[in-house]
């Protein structure tokens, strides 16, 4: 008598792989939920927001510094000049006052200031075209009421140029108008500053233009 063959058979395999194959879901913008996307916008909104506010920020303290520098400048020409006559009328050899020093260190002080706003904007110019880069950024958008965000990078990077430049233009006077040997030197200094010609009345009206975009008081 033959015994019967108690032993299980396999399940057909075909048929327990076809209920196992993985399901491949793809990282892709059209699969992304509209939450998402809403949210990646309000991320940028709020970064740049931020960027703003620091430009607007930093403008304030550049026009301050400005006219300070501008009255420092003047003070430095009374008493270079001043030096200078009393030099050639009684054959004086030194034209280096010791009330001299403390406005050019002031000078000096200033001269730093602009740098450092400079360097700043130019840090906040790489921050936004970070933002430019983040997902969900829609460069087509309209964050407040015109502008978009190829505008504000405009706007930020020709700004963060000619903050560099001015800036080295405030170093060239406050490290040489001290040493000026007539007077028409001393007013080509003094005028250099109180008269800038990379931020000048072209930026004022481009924040008042800012200013007017995201709805701030000028």
């Amino acid at each position: 008598m033959t015994k019967a063959n108690k032993t299980p058979q396999k399940a057909n395999e075909s048929n327990t792989n076809s209920s196992l194959t993985p399901v491949r879901y793809l990282d892709s913008p059209r699969l992304q939920s509209p939450t998402s996307h809403d949210s990646n916008l309000a991320t940028c909104k709020t970064r740049l927001e931020t960027i703003v506010k620091q430009l607007q920020d930093n403008y304030a303290k550049w026009q301050l510094a400005q006219q300070r520098g501008s009255a420092i400048c003047y003070s430095i020409e009374a008493k270079k000049t001043k030096c200078l006559e009393k030099s050639q009328d009684d054959g004086m050899i030194t034209t280096y006052p010791e009330d001299l020093l403390l406005p050019c260190n002031k000078l000096a002080i200033i001269a730093s200031i602009f740098r450092d706003i400079a360097n700043n904007i130019r840090e906040l110019l790489r921050q936004l075209r970070a933002i430019c880069k983040l997902p969900g950024a829609a460069m087509d958008t309209i964050f407040y009421r015109s502008w978009k965000l190829p505008q504000f990078l405009a706007f930020t990077q020709e700004l963060s140029e000619r903050y560099q430049q001015e800036a080295l233009v405030k170093k060239e006077v406050a490290e040489n108008i001290a040493h000026s040997t007539n007077r028409s030197e001393l007013i080509a200094y003094t005028t250099l500053w109180e008269f800038p010609e990379h931020v000048d009345s072209y930026v004022q009206l481009g924040f008042l233009l800012l200013a007017e975009e995201v709805g701030l008081k000028q």
